[in-house]
Parts: structure tokens; C-alpha cells; sequence
């Protein structure tokens, strides 16, 4: 680097990194949610402890399936378009289930909607 380049350095980039840890913030929240309620979440859908730790242990089968596909996009489309990617399935799929929280179906489909969005985020 010679001394007519320089480097610029701009104060937006503070503002990106918090909306960055918002998301990120707020998928973690979504991904473990279930696991210190485990008995009272079983109560309310009906079903057994397995079912309700099923909820949280989708992530991480979805991310083994998920991390190539979402390197891919981050590769060839940037950290931008990828981010945005996964912001949007986690808005919707959390709106659905907030929305749809008694039915553990919908509520499973929408944790896994959520955890196809993570790798995207935090890949």
C-alpha cells in the first residue's frame, strides 16, 4: 500500500454490525426458546419432552444441511443479500409462529423455517 492509498474507515459501519447482532441475537432466541421450558412447553402442545426438544435439536440437523447452500449465496451474492436472506425467513417464520403457537405442526414447520434462515445469518 503506498502512501496515496489509504483506507477509509466509515461510522455506518457500527450501525451495520448492531443490526447484525440484533439478528443474530434474535435467531439464538428463537432457536432455544423452548429448551428451559421443556416440561411446561410438552404440557401446553400435548406432546412429550422429545417432541418439544425436537423443536430446538432442528437447528442443528438443518444447519449440517444448510451451511454449503448458504456459503454458496454468501459467496456469490455477498454478506448483504445473504443476511437479508436469512433475516426474512426468521421474521416470517417466527410471525407464524407467534401467530400459530398452539399447533406444535406449524410451530415445528416454523422452527424449521427459522433454522434454514440461520445459516445464512451467521454462516
Amino acid at each position: 500500500m503506498t502512501e496515496q492509498e489509504s483506507i477509509r474507515v466509515y461510522g455506518y459501519r457500527w450501525f451495520v454490525l448492531l443490526v447484525f447482532m440484533f439478528i443474530a441475537g434474535i435467531t439464538q432466541l428463537l432457536w432455544i426458546t423452548f429448551a428451559p421450558i421443556t416440561g411446561i412447553a410438552a404440557q401446553f402442545f400435548g406432546t412429550s419432552d422429545l417432541s418439544v426438544g425436537l423443536l430446538s435439536m432442528c437447528f442443528m440437523v438443518v444447519y449440517i444441511v444448510m451451511v454449503l447452500p448458504s456459503a454458496w449465496v454468501i459467496d456469490t451474492y455477498g454478506f448483504r443479500a445473504a443476511a437479508g436472506i436469512g433475516a426474512a425467513l426468521t421474521a416470517i417464520f417466527a410471525l407464524t409462529r407467534g401467530i400459530f403457537a398452539p399447533n406444535y405442526t406449524i410451530v415445528l414447520v416454523s422452527q424449521i423455517g427459522i433454522a434454514i434462515g440461520q445459516p445464512f445469518i451467521i454462516g
